[in-house]
């Protein structure tokens, strides 16, 4: 079992590992920290998934590892921000979801009620508290487990949904229907 998993992890470096980089670059991450990134994408991978990994298929590794690596690279900027090295505007934001949206595919009009609804969303939540803030940016748009939230801001599972409950209430007065 141990050298299949050293097995998989070999072909999986070897088949995904510039791909990975490339798209880290993408995300603005530092060319001196990009194969940081790609190496704690497979340690994470493999962490998690070692055993259930060897029976999925390639869509569902591969799906994976791009996931882990969008979850490590908002991150790393979600580290910088708290440092205050990156400047408080939402354009890498606005940058990523516009790319998002040039790959959708489907009538115009639907991707523009799309787009002015996931706006006054996205203002929405700025607006909010920072603790309601912080829940729905994680939860709601990065869309990672409830157990990674409550891990990554250092708050009991109950704290979390109550949270995420007032973050809903919160958008549906707001959204209407």
């Amino acid at each position: 079992m141990q050298q299949e998993q050293k097995e998989l992890l070999q072909a999986l470096y070897e088949e995904y590992e510039s791909g990975l980089r490339w798209m880290a670059f993408k995300r603005n991450i530092p060319e001196c920290e990009v194969d940081d990134m790609v190496q704690e994408t497979f340690w994470k991978f493999m962490d998690a998934y070692k055993e259930k990994a060897l029976n999925w298929d390639i869509t569902e590794r591969k799906a994976k590892l791009v996931n882990i690596l969008r979850n490590c690279c908002h991150d790393y900027h979600r580290r910088l921000k708290r440092k205050g090295t990156i400047s408080t505007d939402s354009e890498s934001y606005q940058t990523e979801y516009g790319i998002m949206k040039d790959q959708m595919a489907g009538d115009i009009s639907d991707n523009l009620i799309a787009d002015e609804t996931a706006a006054r969303i996205r203002q929405y939540i700025d607006e909010m508290k920072p603790e309601w803030k912080e829940v729905a940016t994680l939860f709601m748009i990065e869309k990672r487990p409830l157990t990674e939230v409550c891990e990554i801001l250092d708050i009991s599972n109950a704290a979390c949904r109550m949270r995420i409950s007032r973050i809903r209430k919160y958008l549906r007065e707001r959204l209407g229907d």
